[in-house]
């Protein structure tokens, strides 16, 4: 099975996708790129490689080798599970929430403001509360999910409607790997930096 990697340069921005083409990560990894890029990664230096699967290390590191496609990193500093979970990603899909815990009834639109692999950030007419659990459709995966999620805190916006961020909670490890699989998708087909 390919181990599927995210390249990000040190400040978060997504490069490209990568198979780690390397047994495991050692004194040196190499990379190959999934699709053609115009990115010198000598001249970025230092890279980011985060790693699609659960038992995939993701890690930082210096790019010492590129030859077309393929890519020789010395790696440095191992990220944890926490490197994965903080991708963020700005989005505007147009989606429904529906309640959980009763503070109202129905359903409620919403417009999606980033997503990452632990939770989502969205825009809504009609206020939720704080700690309030909700279930969501979220529409930018394969097939669209329905996923409970922890209302954590609203958030200062010049937007006329309120915007909140909100925790998945509950989730599968198929649910898991498919939010990761959209977050590093729509990250990759972002136009990226040429360097």
């Amino acid at each position: 099975m390919e181990r599927l990697y995210l390249i990000l340069d040190k400040t978060g921005h997504a490069l490209a996708q990568a198979v780690l083409e390397s047994p495991r990560i050692t004194e040196v990894v190499q990379l190959r790129l999934t699709e053609e890029t115009e990115v010198d990664f000598l001249q970025v230096g230092e890279i980011q490689c985060i790693g699609l699967d659960n038992g995939s290390a993701s890690m930082r590191g210096e790019v010492t080798m590129q030859r077309g496609e393929r890519l020789v990193i010395r790696p440095g500093a191992m990220l944890g599970a926490e490197a994965r979970e903080n991708l963020r990603i700005q989005t505007d899909f147009e989606s429904v929430m529906y309640p959980v815990t009763g503070y109202w009834k129905g359903q409620r639109a919403i417009k999606g403001h980033d997503l990452s692999c632990g939770g989502v950030a969205f825009h809504t007419a009609q206020p939720v509360k704080v700690g309030e659990v909700v279930q969501i459709v979220l529409p930018v995966t394969d097939s669209p999910l329905l996923l409970r999620t922890r209302v954590l805190r609203k958030l200062d916006t010049d937007e006329p409607e309120p915007l909140y961020a909100a925790r998945f909670i509950d989730l599968c490890l198929d649910e898991e790997v498919t939010i990761r699989k959209a977050v590093f998708s729509i990250q990759v087909s972002r136009p990226k930096a040429k360097t």
